[in-house]
Order: structure tokens, then sequence, then C-alpha cells
């Protein structure tokens, strides 16, 4: 999902990896799916590049869940990548993201690179 999707800027694949009642709680913030899905647009539509690196020894899969932990680096033309570590716990419901609850450091919506989400 991370290389189709997010390091390839198509959103729309989100329709095909969340599921149309999604919630993300991310660093004590929440999203539906709506809100989730108009920021990554805004997002991806900037100049923004994303490089996902995973944690092969973090990863817990089971039929319905999933827990892991990747990071993220984002870059911007002018700026200095950012490398943004993610740790997550994520359940799933008719074979798409359904929940999903991330702590991310450092805060991603704090970050400049995010001020159109």
């Amino acid at each position: 999902m991370f290389e189709q999707m997010v390091e390839r800027k198509d959103a729309s694949l989100i329709e095909r990896y969340y599921h149309p009642d999604f919630l993300l709680h991310t660093n004590g913030g929440a999203q539906d799916y709506e809100q989730f899905a108009a920021g990554h647009r805004r997002v991806y539509a900037t100049e923004i590049s994303y490089a996902v690196e995973y944690d092969e020894q973090a990863w817990v899969v089971t039929d319905d869940r999933v827990a892991g932990r990747v990071w993220i680096t984002t870059e911007r033309p002018d700026e200095e990548p950012t490398k943004i570590e993610v740790v997550l716990i994520a359940t799933c419901l008719d074979g798409q993201l359904h929940r999903l609850w991330e702590l991310t450091w450092p805060d991603w919506s704090q970050l400049r690179a995010f001020d159109e989400y």
C-alpha cells in the first residue's frame, strides 16, 4: 500500500485501501475518511515526494489487524528531507483499513510540508 499509493502519490487508490467508515487517530488528533482523503489529495498535488522504509522486525499481521513501524522520508524542492518515524496499529474490515492509530516523530501535522493538508 505504501509503495502503490504513498510513494506514487496516487490518491485514486484511497478508496481501494481505506474503508468508507475509516477513522485515523494520529498524534492525539482524529480524522474521518473524508478528511483523510481530502488532505491526502491536497498534499499529493504538491511537489512533495515520499520514500518508505520498513522495520521488518516490528511487523505483526493477522487477518484483520496490522501493527508495525515505518520511516517515511518526505522531501520538497529547496528543503531538507524529513524522516518521520511512524508506529501504527490498524484494524481491517472487508479487506480495507478501518481504524488506524499512529504516533509519529516528528509530528507530521506540525511540518511545513503538510501546510496544505
